[in-house]
């Protein structure tokens, strides 16, 4: 859910625009300001901060051509604002994207290498796409994806070692038995007479162990 406490501190270049409007109708507050960056979107809590750019105003002249120049104004700007704020994204607005739009985007990489560039088609894209980087970094957000991208990692681990066990030349019921003592590729690997203790036909499961016939 929107931060209903804080707002989303937005210079007053972006007023009454479909930008801000598609701001409104997902809940968020909207306070304008001059004194932050042009075209800047500041979300509240630390988080990250937008410069939103017409994609044909952020180079001297269009069409680009093989000497073209990022606008100066705005190059100040995204350095300053870099200086200032840890994440920094430039928002890019254009309803096409072709090879002129690609090789301004591309120019505009090769001047400020760290600098994250998200290219959108219009201003409801625009903040539907700010919104949602917005929602990912959020620490609740972050933990979900983190304990889904940890279960989903033992899932495989799982599934890894049970094909393991599977190619391995015994009987089901070795196999079975193999699965329930150990639970990774690695455990399985480093099997010795311990730890194979209790199983039927220990001796031979431990021989081919022991005889590097596993390789990873």
């Amino acid at each position: 859910m929107p931060n209903s406490a804080a707002p989303v501190i937005v210079h007053c270049s972006l007023s009454n625009s479909d930008l801000t409007n598609r701001l409104q109708q997902k809940g968020h507050r909207i306070r304008y300001g001059t004194g932050t960056t042009e075209g800047s979107l500041i979300f509240p809590n630390g988080g990250p901060v937008f410069i939103v750019q017409q994609l044909t105003k952020t180079i001297q002249n269009w069409p680009p051509d093989s000497e073209a120049v990022v606008d100066r104004d705005l190059l100040a700007r995204l350095i300053k604002a870099k200086q200032v704020h840890a994440t920094l994204y430039l928002v890019t607005v254009s309803p096409l994207l072709g090879l002129n739009e690609l090789k301004v985007i591309s120019l505009l990489q090769e001047m400020l290498p760290d600098l994250k560039i998200l290219p959108t088609k219009d201003g409801r894209e625009c903040a539907d796409a700010v919104c949602n980087i917005v929602k990912v970094r959020e620490p609740e957000t972050r933990q979900i994806i983190e304990q889904r991208m940890e279960m989903s990692v033992e899932e495989l681990k799982k599934s890894v070692f049970q094909d393991v066990v599977n190619s391995l030349p015994f009987q089901q019921s070795v196999k079975d038995e193999l699965s329930n003592k150990f639970s990774s590729v690695a455990g399985l690997i480093q099997a010795n007479e311990e730890t194979l203790s209790g199983m039927d036909n220990s001796e031979n499961v431990l021989e081919f162990f022991t005889e590097d016939k596993v390789t990873v």
